[in-house]
């Protein structure tokens, strides 16, 4: 529930900068979810301390780079999901909409990634004409999964295909989309400890193949695909 609701103020706090073109205000927070300024007020300050906004007294609310990475994953499942629903499903677009927004919460990247795949190949996908970028899907050519890098390299995590309970339990850890991560050492039975917001985390290989990560463009020690130590 609180992964969610983690969601539910970064797409307002995004949706309230694009409309207004200025930081989000705390009280336009709360009317737009409908909860007292108390609640927006502590929440912003957790979402503050972890990384996903930053707040100015008298200024407002902003997104941090990995915070405008969550709000535009979770818009693109909007996206996606509306899309789906009205042109596969012929669903009304009021529907589709209000589904959307139920389902966007609890829908995994990995079936992002095949969905937005399947509407480009059948030529129903629009997503490249909202703000988002061009391409609906992550493209594999630009991230690999944490047993094909190597110790002492970094990145910075773009998808978790893992279950929701798995997934909530990485993201309390810091191990969120935008986020960076350096390899600490690597295990020959294959568990991997990682760092993370300062924090060390040992993940067995079933988990780390299924967290991809954008190697850091400087680093060239990384594993091509396909390929083995």
């Amino acid at each position: 529930m609180y992964i969610e609701r983690t969601e539910e103020y970064l797409e307002t706090i995004q949706g309230l900068i694009t409309r207004t073109s200025s930081p989000a205000k705390n009280k336009d927070i709360a009317k737009e979810l409908e909860i007292a300024p108390a609640t927006v007020t502590e929440m912003i300050q957790r979402l503050s301390d972890e990384g996903l906004v930053t707040h100015a007294p008298y200024r407002g609310v902003e997104l941090t780079e990995s915070g405008i990475i969550q709000a535009n994953n979770l818009q693109r499942k909007h996206l996606v999901l509306k899309n789906f629903f009205t042109r596969v499903l012929d669903i009304n677009e009021e529907v589709a909409d209000q589904e959307a927004c139920a389902l966007e919460h609890v829908m995994s990247d990995v079936v992002l990634e095949r969905m937005c795949s399947y509407l480009a190949e059948k030529g129903l996908c629009d997503i490249s004409e909202t703000t988002l970028p061009a391409k609906c899907s992550l493209s594999r050519e630009h991230y690999i999964s944490l047993v094909e890098m190597n110790e002492k390299t970094k990145g910075k995590v773009v998808m978790v295909a893992l279950p929701k309970e798995t997934k909530d339990r990485l993201t309390s850890l810091g191990m969120v989309a935008g986020e960076d991560i350096e390899i600490k050492r690597k295990q020959k039975q294959g568990c991997i400890s990682i760092i993370t917001k300062g924090t060390e985390i040992a993940l067995g290989k079933e988990v780390a193949e299924k967290i991809f990560v954008k190697p850091a463009e400087n680093d060239h020690r990384q594993r091509r695909r396909g390929t083995h130590s």
